[in-house]
């Protein structure tokens, strides 16, 4: 979605919508409001994980967890999954020695 359809759908500017996602305005619980029903998203929920780093998440994975337990997945393919996983991600394992 752009920021012109959620401004649209939300009712409110795309200038101001922009200037709250880069933190240069705090909007109003009316306008969060208004952006929950636009993104249809429970209020309360916007607000998940706010604090917490990406370690500490437990809804971190949620996403990927729901989408591959609705796959008919077996142990061969959960295997190949986890090979590309490893490859796409090595870069970014800390390394062990300097």
């Amino acid at each position: 979605m752009t920021q012109e359809d959620l401004s649209e759908r939300a009712r409110i500017s795309v200038s101001f919508l922009s200037m709250m996602e880069r933190g240069d305005r705090v909007p109003h619980i009316e306008t969060l409001a208004k952006l929950s029903d636009a993104l249809r998203v429970p209020l309360p929920e916007m607000f998940l994980g706010l604090g917490e780093t990406p370690e500490s998440s437990p809804r971190l994975l949620d996403s990927l967890i729901e989408y591959l337990e609705h796959q008919p997945l077996d142990a061969d393919d959960v295997e190949v999954l986890l090979v590309v996983a490893k490859a796409m991600f090595k870069d970014k394992r800390p390394s062990s020695s300097p």
